[in-house]
């Protein structure tokens, strides 16, 4: 079976209050998919294709952060949501375009791998860096396709998916190298082709980061109800709810590979270390031990 490790248990507080309203630009236009964090805490939802949100807060004065790459981030109190204006920023496309492909030749490469998945993990954010040598970008400049891997309970579930260059200290930067792209992803475990060719995407000397958004919206949730007994024995039954769809993960030694959990912040991936690693219980887990997670994610590079 495989391991989920998370679960947010479906139960309404009654000191809990519901807040919703709508982002918009300067314009007045709606902003799809904005990322809304609780001040100092969890992602706490994201904003449906019409810019609209509802969530549950434990007071009309806690705050609230929405962050969306493009504009300024915004900090509001929970009572004052109703509409909130965020502010385009001057990031602007990288200069990627320097002639059209040849395509007469290609590589793949990357962490892709299509089965033997046991292990997920929480994170609603994930980055992933490819840093290419210098031969395969004088050979291979383009970027043609990314292949990545998901595993969905419901049928179109939607994941936001971008390109971002890299800072000096090797965190993800907030230059674009990519529109963001909205993929919905099929039901079950599936393998997933983006072509960017029509693109005509230069890969930087840097290197650039994939980074992969689950998105917190009402068409990507996922009840699930189990059992389980009390400390009483006495069985008792909970409703869980997920967002779908689960981004596959794969076990390498050496890998560059970031996260978002808190606060809008970027943390750097750390190595799973499980306990007993070669016991019996964690004969199945074992080839995670001590190694770096990574989306399961290739890329298709071009002439």
């Amino acid at each position: 079976m495989k391991t989920i490790l998370f679960f947010i248990l479906f139960s309404i507080s009654l000191s809990a209050q519901i807040t919703k309203g709508v982002v918009v630009d300067e314009n007045n236009k709606p902003i799809p998919y904005v990322n809304i964090w609780f001040a100092n805490g969890n992602l706490a939802a994201t904003t449906e294709a019409d810019g609209t949100f509802i969530l549950e807060v434990k007071t009309p004065e806690q705050d609230l952060l929405f962050s969306a790459l493009g504009y300024a981030s915004k900090t509001v109190k929970a009572n004052e949501t109703t509409r909130v204006v965020l502010i385009a920023i001057a990031i602007p496309l990288s200069e990627i375009v320097l002639g059209k492909p040849k395509e007469s030749q290609q590589k793949e490469l990357g962490y892709y791998q299509s089965g033997g998945f046991r292990y997920h993990q929480n994170y609603f954010i994930h980055a992933v860096y490819f840093d290419l040598a210098e031969k395969d970008r004088t050979f291979y400049p383009y970027l043609k396709e990314i292949k990545f891997r998901t595993d969905s309970e419901t049928d179109n579930a939607k994941i936001k998916i971008y390109l971002v260059n890299c800072q000096p200290d090797g965190s993800p930067g907030e230059e674009k190298l990519t529109e963001e792209m909205i993929v919905a992803v099929k039901k079950g475990s599936r393998k997933n082709l983006i072509d960017l060719s029509e693109q005509l995407v230069r890969i930087p000397e840097n290197g650039f980061f994939i980074v992969f958004e689950k998105l917190k919206i009402e068409e990507n949730k996922h009840y699930i109800t189990y059992n389980y007994k009390d400390k009483n024995g006495e069985k008792k039954t909970h409703q869980g709810l997920t967002y779908q769809p689960e981004l596959l993960l794969t076990p390498f030694e050496d890998a560059n590979a970031w996260f978002k959990e808190r606060q809008n912040q970027w943390t750097k991936s750390s190595k799973v270390l499980l306990n007993k690693p070669n016991s019996y219980e964690n004969l199945l887990m074992k080839k995670y031990h001590n190694k770096y997670l990574l989306p399961a994610v290739n890329i298709t590079i071009t002439n």
